[in-house]
């Protein structure tokens, strides 16, 4: 009888193992797809913030941050896939926020601002269930998840890059950036915000490499002319050793292009070595230029003019972009300069009301007259 009762205890407790095991099994496919969708990278670096706000704020104010932080990011994720454009996974960075990387830059200012919008537009959107769930408990934590919202947005639309504020800016006006720069300084200054100074360092060397660019666009249309014509030249002599020489040359002393005059170079060390292998035939008198020496010339200096013709195609497109990324009509100048109000606007209203209901409230009042 006991062996019986043993044998009856193993199999339902095989059988218990095995239903909780099957369970598991089913609930990991969740898990799978979730990691699938969010990304490795993202939940490791969310746990990793998540843990590190706990420290110093609690769980409590912990998990408000990141679930904000968290929204906003998929406010640009969402942006971004519906104008197909690629970006990595967020990556939460511990008391400094969080970040998508763009794989590929948008094809216009108008893009960029439409994908930055949308960051503090659900960021926006994340607390406003906070403000029924306030009016229905009392609790003062809704109130700070109202004015953690509000502050974290705001700060995100100051008008200065990397800020999305300052990449919706740039779609009404670039000179927006100096105010932008103008304005974090202060509060930066005022609040001694390590952050603020490091966005304002990366702000203002960005808005310096615009400036030299937009101000040198005329010489670089003029190289791009001079660079088309000598590459054509390039081409066309590719069997006479010594005009090659000579346009390199020539070319190289016109141009500022670092990575074509680091291709030139190339060509010009090719070239040289030819000419000295043919200086030694003729000195040894076994000097002859044969088909296979012609074809073997060619196939060394061919895939330098292919690397130049691909050089130069990246190099225009970067003068195009320089000349056309920041230019947008009038409509859309309107139409971005008016969402970016109504949301700043909005946000502030939500940080102000906030503010209110949040020192108005019995226990804070009780806390703050003791």
């Amino acid at each position: 009888m006991k062996k019986k009762k043993l044998k009856s205890g193993k199999k339902t407790s095989l059988g218990l193992l095995g239903t909780i095991a099957a369970i598991l099994l089913g609930k990991l496919k969740y898990l799978l797809v979730i990691f699938k969708v969010l990304k490795l990278q993202t939940l490791l670096s969310l746990f990793i913030s998540l843990g590190s706000y706990a420290l110093f704020f609690g769980w409590k104010f912990a998990l408000a941050l990141v679930y904000l932080l968290f929204v906003h990011e998929m406010g640009h994720a969402y942006a971004a896939k519906r104008i197909k454009l690629p970006v990595s996974p967020a990556i939460f960075i511990p008391f400094m926020g969080a970040v998508i990387g763009m794989k590929e830059m948008p094809k216009s200012a108008k893009e960029e601002g439409y994908v930055a919008y949308m960051g503090p537009l659900f960021g926006l959107l994340s607390f406003l269930p906070a403000i029924p769930l306030y009016w229905y408990t009392h609790e003062p934590f809704w109130a700070l998840l109202i004015i953690l919202g509000g502050m974290i947005n705001l700060f995100n639309l100051v008008p200065i890059t990397p800020l999305d504020g300052g990449r919706i800016a740039a779609g009404i006006s670039t000179k927006l950036w100096g105010l932008g720069i103008i304005l974090l300084l202060a509060y930066s200054v005022i609040n001694l915000s390590l952050l603020g100074f490091l966005i304002v360092i990366l702000g203002s060397r960005e808005w310096y490499k615009l400036y030299k660019k937009q101000k040198s666009l005329h010489n670089d249309k003029l190289e791009i002319q001079e660079l088309e014509q000598a590459l054509l030249r390039l081409k066309q002599e590719s069997h006479d050793l010594d005009l090659i020489d000579q346009t390199t040359r020539n070319v190289k002393s016109k141009i500022s292009n670092q990575e074509i005059i680091n291709l030139l170079n190339r060509l010009s060390t090719v070239i040289g070595k030819m000419k000295k292998d043919l200086y030694l035939q003729q000195l040894s008198g076994t000097y002859s230029i044969s088909e296979e020496d012609s074809y073997d010339h060619q196939h060394l200096i061919k895939p330098i003019l292919d690397d130049f013709e691909n050089k130069l195609a990246e190099y225009k497109l970067e003068v195009k972009t320089t000349e056309t990324y920041y230019k947008t009509d009038k409509k859309t100048k309107v139409q971005l300069f008016l969402i970016y109000i109504g949301l700043v606007l909005a946000l502030s209203f939500s940080y102000y009301y906030g503010n209110e209901i949040l020192l108005n409230h019995p226990e804070i009042q009780k806390a703050m007259s003791r």
